[in-house]
């Protein structure tokens, strides 16, 4: 049997670019080779696509860029790869299926879209879920849609900016202090939290020179609980609850009362099932401290295999990139 050629492509233009290289580096070195011939591709932040034919223990050296090969994918449908450019040297290099774990823009459905116009398999979320898990809005309207409360929040348009003052004034008298400022699309670089018209207005002004779509969020006091959903292969389904700890690690064995696990547990498959995902997905909540109750925060429908992941602390990753690429190829 003919190995497959899989494409691990990664980086970004995200604050957590390290955290994508790190998630590749896991899987080339956790990818069998007696199945798979492995072709890194490596996207920075301006962009640009680098065919990395290195040794994957280098990939941290961001340095090997200057020396790169250029790629991209080729969008010819009947080829199915990647072109390497050299000069004016061009060779499409076949790829059988690709691993997407870019962070940034282009993730969340526009990497998805680029591989599917070139007739490339993916494994991970399709377009429309990436889509609707990358846009904060449409995750709480149907988050929302499911009975589930969400943080107070108000989303503005950069076409509103003639009155901005009045946007100011709303978040004031609507949302309140302390409040997060973000894109309205996941994956922008911006985030900020502020305690006052002075910091809220700076954060509101920095966020619309990155995003055409800003959101102002009221800052829940809770626990943040993370509720990982995978499908594995003797069918059953992984439904494992942690705890997102102030320092940012996990804590797999969260004290959580029943009825808060099950209502966690029920909200994120019910989600999972009515969006038609078959990926690993992480949904995310808070606890709050004085209403004991479940708030609704984020989908996260990223792959990522970095040192800190989730799925990592539950099963092997060889078996879950196994069972990923077969259900993709499908």
């Amino acid at each position: 049997m003919s190995k497959l050629n899989v494409a691990v492509i990664f980086g970004g233009d995200s604050a957590e670019c390290n955290l994508s290289i790190n998630s590749a580096i896991n899987v080339i070195d956790n990818l069998s080779r007696e199945k798979y011939n492995v072709i890194p591709v490596y996207v920075n932040d301006l962009g640009n696509w680098f065919l990395y034919e290195g040794k994957p223990n280098a990939i941290n050296a961001a340095e090997w860029e200057n020396f790169g090969t250029r790629c991209q994918i080729n969008l010819d449908r009947q080829e199915r790869g990647i072109l390497r450019i050299s000069g004016e040297r061009v060779r499409n290099i076949p790829v059988d299926i690709a691993i997407p774990l870019l962070r940034g823009s282009l993730s969340g459905g526009p990497i998805q879209g680029v591989l599917e116009m070139g007739g490339i398999k993916y494994v991970g979320a399709s377009i429309a879920v990436g889509a609707m898990a990358a846009d904060r809005d449409l995750s709480n309207t149907f988050a929302k849609s499911h009975g589930l409360a969400c943080p107070k929040y108000l989303v503005f348009d950069s076409k509103e900016l003639d009155s901005f003052d009045t946007m100011l004034r709303t978040v004031r008298y609507k949302i309140g202090y302390p409040c997060y400022v973000k894109s309205a699309k996941k994956g922008v670089l911006n985030l900020a939290l502020a305690t006052n018209k002075r910091e809220l207005e700076e954060a509101m002004l920095r966020a619309f020179l990155r995003s055409g779509k800003v959101m102002v969020e009221k800052k829940v006091e809770g626990r943040q609980l993370v509720c990982t959903i995978f499908e594995q292969t003797d069918g059953a389904t992984l439904c494992e609850i942690c705890e997102i700890l102030p320092n940012c690690e996990l804590s797999p064995t969260p004290a959580l009362d029943k009825k808060a696990t099950s209502k966690i547990k029920e909200s994120a498959l019910a989600l999972y099932k009515t969006m038609g995902i078959s990926s690993p997905t992480h949904f995310k909540f808070f606890l709050e401290e004085q209403a004991k109750s479940i708030v609704f925060h984020d989908i996260d429908t990223e792959l990522c295999f970095s040192d800190i992941t989730i799925l990592r602390k539950f099963m092997p990753i060889q078996g879950i990139l196994d069972r990923l690429i077969n259900d993709a190829l499908i």
